[in-house]
């Protein structure tokens, strides 16, 4: 039984396909074995962390300052400048352990962040709870907002955190 010209060409170049793609397998499972992988960190999740960290920690230091000048000192829900420096500092911390490290050191940094948005978070909660009607004019959108914004953006930079240890992981 003889094949045609064109029909043994297509033989023999299936052929050294297989022989390639065999050879290229065996290869990259060598190598996959003698390699290990790293995780690492897009260049653009590092910014778009430490950009939205930084933000965020003008934010809370802007709002707290101007809402301690606006209640007075016997009003409950008056932001206290320990906790609201801790927060900042701990955020501008975190992402300069994101922004300059690597691997461990990036992963610090994410879960520093996460930890110092659930701790702001929980704070600010108290403060909209403790906050009263009383020193501020009934006025919308009252006294309760400025805590309030600040745990939703809180919440906001606690999801940067968490999806930055997304990417990482």
């Amino acid at each position: 039984m003889s094949l045609s010209f064109s029909s043994q060409v297509n033989s023999c170049r299936l052929l050294r396909e297989n022989k390639i793609l065999r050879s290229f397998r065996a290869s990259t499972s060598r190598e996959s074995r003698l390699v290990g992988t790293k995780a690492y960190v897009e260049t653009s999740v590092v910014f778009a962390v430490t950009q939205q960290a930084v933000a965020y920690a003008v934010v809370l230091g802007a709002e707290t300052a101007y809402t301690r000048s606006q209640l007075t000192e016997m009003n409950k829900g008056r932001p206290e400048i320990l906790p609201a420096a801790a927060g900042a500092g701990s955020t501008i911390a975190s992402s300069i352990m994101v922004a300059t490290g690597a691997g461990p050191i990036i992963t610090a940094g994410l879960i520093t962040g996460l930890l110092s948005a659930t701790a702001m978070m929980g704070y600010n909660i108290k403060r909209t709870i403790d906050t009263t009607d009383e020193d501020i004019a009934p006025d919308w959108p009252g006294p309760k907002a400025w805590p309030a914004t600040m745990t939703l953006i809180s919440f906001f930079a606690f999801n940067v955190f968490f999806q930055g240890l997304r990417a990482e992981l």
